[in-house]
């Protein structure tokens, strides 16, 4: 699908600095003969965002003679302007704003210790334009047809690359003797579960807390144990507003807090075993422990009777892959994290996975003809945030095994966390 330049509000002299950032070589002449703009991919992969394949033909040149052609391919992220409504819940959650300043200072700064992100080549003032170099091209995909879980191979690569960016963290502020907030006072500013009167993602909570009431009222046949649910759910849920704050017991990392399925990217050997990964869309990035990401990386993708008797192993390989990290910049891992305080910490941080897997799953989980569907056109978008999404939810429990599968497991393990009955 093809599509003009000018959708992206892209100047001549972005082009310019985007192509000049790719080639990384400030000597190196050159001339943009032609761009050209394609939606990535016929289906959704984020939802917080359209994103493009941004092409370049350059002529380089050598005092002005023609020293060959380079094609140039690369990733944007823009604001979805055909929603405006989505529009107007990402300006006001500051979520586009908020990837741009930290891949303009904190990421990249950051990067320099552990690669973890992809690039950023370019950013629009306001963030409603990155441009990243496309990770495809270096052979990361995210996992397809995997129902949103990942198995232990995935899991361990993943959680590498979370120690990699704790690590990175923790080497910077033993650099610079400053927190990062300290060094990007505002940057990693809770902009998630914020509650406060008429911001939008209250409204959203709420919603979802309907969601999961109808689902508990569909599912559960014992009338007694149902109205128990029902009563006890809601104010469980809502501890997330206290959840995600910056902790005052265990020390504080820079965090993903986003980390589902199409937000960790793989690549693999040519035995087709995954050997790097990496990680994208840092829109809700947060201050808080690293069992906060450790949490939710575990409760999105794994399924409950798996993350039981797998838990014990995974906390040892991220704790000794963190080792390893902080070693290699010369830090001792007791210095900044004890082991027990690391497993103290991840019980406490267990309530957030649970309500970060339904909060996140009971959408992206949706079979795709329902997602298709809704963000087809301003007006279901709209509709689907307003009104129908807990009987979209409702359809697809009843008529797709594996969402029915799915969302019991999430909502048994909050009951379970939350030591309901």
């Amino acid at each position: 699908m093809s599509s003009s330049t000018r959708e992206l509000d892209i100047t001549a002299a972005d082009k310019e600095l985007i192509v000049r950032n790719y080639i990384r070589d400030a000597s190196t002449q050159f001339k943009i003969v032609a761009t050209h703009a394609t939606k990535f991919g016929e289906q959704r992969d984020g939802y917080l965002g359209d994103h493009f394949l941004l092409k370049f033909t350059v002529l380089v040149t050598n005092d002005d003679v023609a020293d060959g052609v380079l094609e140039i391919e690369t990733f944007a992220k823009v604001l979805p302007k055909a929603i405006p409504s989505l529009v107007k819940y990402l300006e006001e959650t500051e979520a586009f704003a908020k990837e741009a300043e930290l891949f303009c200072g904190l990421i990249p700064r950051m990067q320099k210790l552990g690669r973890f992100a992809p690039e950023a080549l370019f950013s629009a003032p306001g963030g409603e334009l990155i441009v990243f170099r496309n990770l495809k091209l270096e052979g990361f995909r995210t996992l397809q047809n995997n129902d949103g879980l990942f198995d232990l191979i995935h899991l361990e690569q993943a959680l590498r690359v979370l120690a990699r960016m704790h690590a990175a963290c923790w080497a910077l502020e033993k650099q610079s003797g400053k927190s990062v907030t300290e060094l990007y006072p505002s940057a990693l500013d809770e902009n998630s579960w914020v509650l406060k009167d008429d911001y939008p993602r209250v409204k959203e909570l709420e919603n979802n807390i309907d969601t999961l009431l109808a689902l508990v009222k569909h599912y559960e046949k014992n009338g007694k144990r149902s109205a128990s649910l029902v009563e006890s759910l809601p104010n469980c849920v809502r501890q997330i507003y206290d959840l995600v704050k910056t902790s005052t017991v265990y020390r504080n990392v820079f965090s993903h807090a986003d980390l589902w399925n199409n937000n960790v990217m793989f690549r693999y050997s040519e035995h087709g075993s995954p050997m790097d990964c990496l990680l994208v869309d840092f829109q809700l990035s947060r201050y808080v422990p690293p069992a906060y990401d450790f949490n939710m990386l575990l409760s999105l993708t794994m399924t409950s009777g798996y993350r039981r008797r797998h838990l014990s192993y995974l906390q040892g390989y991220y704790y000794q892959s963190l080792r390893m990290e902080l070693t290699r910049h010369g830090i001792m891992i007791e210095e900044m994290l004890a082991h027990e305080d690391f497993l103290e910490s991840c019980k406490f941080y267990r309530k957030a996975g649970a309500i970060d897997s339904l909060f996140i799953n009971v959408v992206t989980m949706l079979p795709r003809d329902i997602l298709d569907e809704v963000f087809s056109s301003a007006e279901k978008y709209e509709h689907f945030t307003a009104e129908s999404k807990t009987t979209k939810c409702l359809k697809a429990f009843d008529e797709c095994l594996a969402y029915r599968t799915r969302m019991v497991d999430i909502i048994e393990n909050i009951v379970d966390t939350f030591g309901l009955q």
